[in-house]
């Protein structure tokens, strides 16, 4: 079939899991019998492979639309933002050293990176910096790959992709760096350096030794082009060194404005000190500043946004354009990321492998991209919570200046919020594996649940349960270890012991005096009705605790001989609150959890029937040796940790709300 012809890009067509792509499947349009089924049928799949140059512009921002593009109005991007995109289309680059695995730090880095080129209309270029070949982790390129594309940020041109400026592996343009080296030579800007590395080491510690830096003296700029020429074609070996300006330039940073190295720093004449920085090493290697200029030069890059700590590098940069005769980019340089201290991040205070926080703490990729993105970067968005797409609408380069603290909290706080959306949002076309909750955070949960020592013996609990947890409970989710930890009941049953020491106040509270109406002691009998509901479900479940409580709220109006409407209220508060504590210990020992009835649900009702069963032969035994458990008008009990932690419901959901 021609796909052109019909109006259709090919790139769009997905195959099913089997291989095979029907007849209704061939292209949009003419056979599908319902547009928005077919655009799913064709766009979903589990995981989008990398996007390259082959695929339409138009399914490459399929992949940010909106779950509801027909109520949802973008507010104006702010100044910063329309100031970046009058600049143009941006290309921009991540360019990271297999030397390790990806890190916060270097997650935003590629971040930045990436919306500034698509807030433009640019592209984002991948780039492996791996001349270093000592320092090279067997695996890390792999990893590298795998992480960025988890994170949803897809490079344009690079690696596996191709692009018209290829290779994108620094180790595989060698022979690039080696023609430009020789234009330097050429020019004068550049020349040969045959010192030893015992003179090197010994000129440095002179040079220490009287308070002076460890400067090159320039001992082999000297040497005559034709005899360094013939001495390198003889195989000594040698190092190529940029002769330095005098002075270095002043550039303009786009985060920091002018900026001058140590003081309008020049070259030590007198003392023979010069800044020379090596560019090819005597394995042939380009040192990282030349394959940083030359790459970024003939890949067309715009905008350099990287981390300050290369500040002190850029002059030694801008003094090899202006030796090549090029026209150098912008630069941005970003904030470090230090914890409270003050102290750069370490493995102890966050500064974890990305892989980590996606595989043990479970973190959800757009919360991680979120958390970073607000890490030294300005925004003017009504809140911080913000998508991918947000992110780049939103995007600027209003950049802090100085160290940026990382506040794990808000990271924590990201997660709970960006799961309970996940839940609520409708089904989505097409498929979204980043917004799958039962992906993101199921897998996860399970694992720890079957690697915990502290659970009872018997039966794993089934991925059914697990999941109706996690949807009942997602905003609370942060890690499966705390989730868990958190629902801990629904996997361990509270014992007598527990219900004992955790006992509730089932006293009507804010009840007027003349009223002098109590709880009576049958009450705990009464969840033994329970067991007449057929339909097990949240909503039965809801409909009996409410038809309990007014049951309760007429029996408490009848004793007291009124139904006057403010009685009535102040009753039906008090009511709703008893029977929300009672139902929350008899299920939970009194710990935080979702709805009463949706616990009830989840718990199954042979499960919920033995726990009020247990409650009512442990509340009895407590009235029976004398307690006074059930008074009039009694006040909160500071003892009683059920009632600090919940509360009534002002509604007189006698089910309870969430916790």
């Amino acid at each position: 079939m021609d796909f052109w012809r019909e109006g259709v890009n090919p790139c769009c067509l997905h195959k099913r899991r089997d291989g095979t792509i029907s007849k209704t499947d061939e292209y949009f349009g003419r056979e599908a019998k319902n547009e928005k089924a077919m655009m799913y049928l064709l766009l979903s799949s589990a995981r989008r492979t990398l996007a390259s140059r082959w695929i339409c512009q138009s399914c490459r921002g399929i992949k940010h639309a909106s779950t509801n593009v027909a109520s949802y109005t973008p507010p104006e991007p702010s100044k910063a933002a329309r100031e970046l995109r009058n600049g143009g289309p941006a290309r921009t680059r991540f360019a990271p050293s297999p030397t390790g695995n990806l890190h916060l730090g270097s997650l935003r880095t590629a971040l930045f990176n990436y919306l500034v080129a698509k807030a433009t209309g640019g592209q984002f270029l991948l780039r492996i910096e791996d001349t270093d070949q000592k320092r090279k982790v067997p695996g890390a390129e792999e990893r590298l790959y795998k992480d960025l594309e988890w994170a949803g940020i897809e490079w344009d041109e690079g690696p596996r992709i191709g692009g018209p400026y290829g290779p994108y592996i620094q180790s595989q343009r060698t022979a690039i760096y080696r023609s430009h080296v020789e234009q330097l030579l050429e020019s004068g800007n550049a020349y040969r350096c045959f010192c030893s590395p015992e003179r090197l080491n010994d000129l440095a510690k002179h040079r220490q030794s009287h308070g002076n830096g460890s400067e090159y003296d320039r001992k082999c700029a000297h040497v005559p082009k034709e005899h360094s020429d013939d001495r390198a074609a003889k195989g000594e070996a040698h190092v190529v060194r940029l002769k330095a300006p005098d002075k270095y330039p002043v550039y303009n940073d786009l985060v920091y404005g002018l900026v001058r190295q140590r003081g309008d720093y020049k070259q030590k004449v007198p003392h023979e000190q010069y800044d020379d920085p090596i560019l090819l090493k005597s394995d042939g290697f380009p040192t990282y500043h030349l394959a940083n200029v030359v790459d970024d030069h003939l890949m067309k890059i715009t905008h350099v946004i990287r981390g300050s700590e290369w500040m002190s590098s850029t002059p030694k940069h801008l003094a090899m354009y202006q030796a090549f005769g090029w026209e150098p980019p912008k630069f941005a340089h970003v904030s470090l990321l230090v914890d409270k201290t003050g102290a750069k991040l370490s493995k102890r205070t966050g500064s974890v492998e990305l892989a980590e926080w996606r595989d043990k703490e479970g973190i959800f990729p757009e919360v991680l991209n979120n958390f970073v993105s607000l890490l030294g970067w300005s925004h003017s968005e009504k809140h911080d919570v913000m998508n991918m797409e947000e992110l780049i609408r939103a995007a600027s380069l209003k950049f802090t200046r100085g160290d940026t603290i990382v506040a794990f909290e808000k990271l924590w706080f990201l997660q709970r919020r960006q799961a309970s959306r996940y839940v609520s949002l409708p089904p989505s076309t097409p498929y979204n594996p980043r917004h799958d909750i039962n992906k993101l955070a199921l897998p996860l949960l399970l694992k720890h649940l079957a690697e915990r020592s502290d659970l009872p013996e018997g039966p794993p609990p089934t991925e059914d349960f697990v999941r109706a947890l996690l949807w009942a409970d997602a905003q609370n989710y942060t890690t499966p270890s705390e989730f868990i930890t958190r629902n801990i009941t629904f996997f361990t049953p509270p014992t007598s012991s527990d219900l004992r020491n955790t006992l509730p106040s089932l006293k009507l509270h804010n009840i007027p005096a003349r009223a002098n109406h109590s709880v009576p002691p049958s009450f705990a009998t009464e969840f033994a009705s329970l067991s007449g509901i057929e339909d097990w479900s949240a909503a039965k479940l809801k409909a009996w605790t409410t038809e309990l409580m007014e049951k309760q709220l007429r029996r408490s109006l009848d004793e007291v001989g009124s139904d006057e409407e403010k009685l009535r209220d102040l009753f039906k508060k008090a009511w709703a609150k008893a029977m929300h504590g009672y139902i929350r210990w008899a299920i939970a020992a009194g710990k935080a959890g979702p709805d009463g009835a949706v616990s009830m649900a989840i718990l199954g009702k042979e499960e919920t029937l033995r726990r009020f069963d247990l409650a009512r032969e442990v509340m009895m035994g407590v009235v029976d040796d004398g307690a006074d458990m059930f008074a009039p008008n009694g006040e909160v009990e500071s003892g009683s940790a059920l009632d600090q932690e919940t509360g009534a419901s002002d509604g007189g959901d006698a089910g309870g709300g969430r916790d």
